[in-house]
């Protein structure tokens, strides 16, 4: 009886001693806020656990592209991720309404709403499918590259070969303002670009600078058309396998982190614009009456959205309404 009880707790310990090793994939380039934050999470995760679970880190797209690492997340052969809410509506699609253009009206808006109506609904969904929500985190405002012209119309898109990123609404976005564009995942974007395959993409001036995309540009334009937040997720075939102790460190503080999240990544703010010029692109920002004119030339994206996602699609809409009205009262 006693030795039984003594290979039960050498079993127990050998168990509870064993490394926790996490393969994590992104498409975030080093050197940048995202990457920084990964670093804070890999270390608190190390430290809380003894050095007993271990994140390593595999930035700029070393596991393919957003959607190749979203399929191995949700299959389980890599332990977790920081994507895209765009590359994310492939598997859950009420997340291509966050990528509506013009939904958000302020940054501190889309905090507003993401934290206080949407992180319960969407951490069911990513249950439903394969996924264990840890925190939003924000890529931020996307604008316009070109290698030829400036844009200030949406006229300026008719018929421009533009880089899209693989979601249904960015498709629908530049299919109503006219352009021709060409789903093309991260890590083959320069390329195309410098081979003429795209003229055009859309991204924040951030992850143009990280990426070197405005080495193969002449033109930028600040049109904010889109506010794009991420997220940091878990395998759950890979959550469903571990013990509570390392749940826990791994969750850490939970949504709590977003907000230093979006901080590194809007400290930078307006200056990485002043980058572009240096680095000889021709910059533009939109007055109110041009960016007035895309707003309108994208009514009936949000609708159609919802329409074509379903799901609960029509519910999520719903809670940014009233969200947004939330906002305001409170302001």
């Amino acid at each position: 009886m006693k030795l039984i009880t003594l290979l039960s707790l050498l079993i127990c310990f050998n168990v509870s001693a064993k490394e926790l090793t996490i393969k994590f994939g992104t498409i975030a380039p080093a050197g940048t806020p995202w990457s920084d934050s990964l670093e804070e999470i890999k270390v608190r995760v190390a430290k809380e656990s003894n050095n007993q679970t271990k994140i390593k880190v595999f930035l700029g797209g070393q596991l393919g592209g957003e959607l190749e690492i979203l399929q191995k997340i949700r299959r389980g052969n890599i332990e977790g991720g920081g994507l895209t809410c765009a590359a994310m509506a492939s598997i859950v699609p009420e997340l291509d309404l966050l990528e509506v253009p013009y939904l958000f009206e302020s940054s501190e808006e889309a905090d507003f709403i993401l934290d206080n109506y949407l992180l319960d609904p969407f951490t069911k969904l990513f249950t439903a499918k394969g996924f264990v929500m840890v925190t939003w985190a924000e890529n931020g405002w996307r604008s316009i590259g070109h290698k030829t012209k400036l844009i200030k119309t949406p006229a300026d898109l008719k018929a421009v070969k533009i880089r899209s990123q693989e979601s249904k609404v960015h498709l629908a976005f530049w299919k109503k303002m006219q352009a021709s564009p060409v789903a093309i995942a991260i890590p083959e974007v320069l390329p195309a670009l410098q081979t003429g395959v795209v003229e055009a993409f859309d991204n924040t001036p951030l992850f143009t600078l990280a990426a070197e995309w405005q080495t193969a540009i002449k033109f930028y334009t600040v049109t904010n058309h889109i506010y794009q937040p991420g997220a940091i997720i878990y395998s759950k075939k890979f959550w469903d396998k571990i013990s509570e102790t390392d749940k826990k460190v791994l969750m850490g503080p939970g949504n709590a982190q977003a907000a230093g999240v979006r901080a590194s990544v809007r400290k930078l703010g307006s200056s990485l614009v002043d980058v572009l010029k240096e680095s000889g692109v021709t910059t533009y920002t939109l007055s109110p009456g041009e960016k007035a004119a895309f707003q309108k030339a994208s009514e009936g994206l949000a609708q159609q959205a919802v329409k074509d996602i379903g799901g609960d699609a029509a519910k999520i809409f719903a809670l940014i309404q009233e969200g947004k009205k939330a906002f305001k009262a409170k302001k």
